[in-house]
This record gives C-alpha cells, sequence and structure tokens, in this order.
C-alpha cells in the first residue's frame, strides 16, 4: 500500500509520522511548534500525503510538510498570493525582525503551476520589491530553528488577528 493510500485511510497526526523519521533538534522544534498551534486552536489536520493544514475560522494559515528522505520538515504559507490577502497585512507588521524573517524566506516560482512558471509575477511585500514570488506557496520555512520559530508564532497570530479582523468587517 502506497503511503499516500496508508495516510488516506488513517488520517495519522503529523507527530505520529514525524517521529519515524525526524529526530534531535528538528523533532523538538516541531512537537514545541505543535503544541503552540494546538493551545492556539489550530490542530493540524491531514490533508494529503505528509501534509497537514491548519485553519483559523475556516481560513488556511499554513501547512506543515514533511519529507521522509530529507528526513525534514517545513511549514508553508500561501497568504500573499493565493487568498490575495497579503495588501492588507502593512498595518499588522510592524517588527523589523519579522519583516526581515518574511523576506528572507519567499519563494521564487518552484512548481510547474501556470502562474509560476511565468516568472512575470513581481510584487511588493512590505515595501521590497520581489521579481518572481511562486503564486502557490509563497512563504516556506525549512526546518526552523528557535528564532524562526518565535517568528513563525508571531506571523501566525497576526494571521489569526487578521482574520478575524476580516470576519467582523465582513459581518458589517
Amino acid at each position: 500500500m502506497s503511503i499516500y493510500k496508508k495516510q488516506k485511510a488513517e488520517k495519522p497526526k503529523v507527530e505520529d509520522v514525524a517521529r519515524e523519521f525526524i529526530d534531535g533538534d528538528n523533532l523538538k522544534n516541531l512537537t514545541d511548534f505543535l503544541e503552540f498551534l494546538k493551545s492556539n486552536k489550530l490542530t493540524p489536520h491531514w490533508q494529503s500525503s505528509n501534509s497537514w493544514k491548519c485553519s483559523y475560522k475556516n481560513k488556511s494559515v499554513c501547512y506543515i510538510r514533511l519529507n521522509d528522505r530529507e528526513k525534514s520538515w517545513s511549514l508553508d504559507h500561501s497568504h500573499f498570493t493565493r487568498e490575495k490577502w497579503f495588501v492588507d497585512y502593512d498595518k499588522y507588521i510592524t517588527d523589523n525582525e519579522l519583516k526581515e524573517f518574511i523576506w528572507n524566506h519567499i519563494n521564487a516560482p518552484r512548481c510547474t503551476g501556470r502562474d509560476c512558471w511565468s516568472y512575470n509575477n513581481k510584487m511588493i511585500i512590505l515595501g521590497k520589491q520581489f521579481d518572481a514570488v511562486c503564486n502557490c506557496w509563497s512563504l516556506t520555512v525549512k526546518n526552523p530553528n528557535g528564532a524562526e520559530i518565535e517568528c513563525t508564532k508571531k506571523w501566525i497570530s497576526i494571521i489569526k488577528t487578521f482574520i478575524t479582523d476580516l470576519a467582523a468587517v465582513s459581518k458589517v
């Protein structure tokens, strides 16, 4: 049975699958991050093979992906482009450390999607020009260390606030 079919049938928890091939600091950082998510009501739900989605008020917050070949994990965000929300994030992000973190983790096109392979998707993100940004997974943090996890936590808290504010405006 393929890993996808097995996971689809079982819908495993990310920590259970991660323990099969991630260890040391990477596993500790992932476990700590999962505790943060759960304490913020963002429990990851199995999405596809080695991929779990965290949502808040039915809006995507992040994906946790495991790579068994590389024995690694990553956090993927798609908020900049896929949901066209990023334009309004400027007022929420005033911390220079968080801006630098975001800029340092912006992905160039990496997939074969029609919008990405053209490389014509220039964007200004938090005041900085990027010549080509992946339209599918615009921000990825691979095997985040302690400082990167703290920035990711801030980023996720901002996303939650943004979603809450967006929901409040939609009700008016």
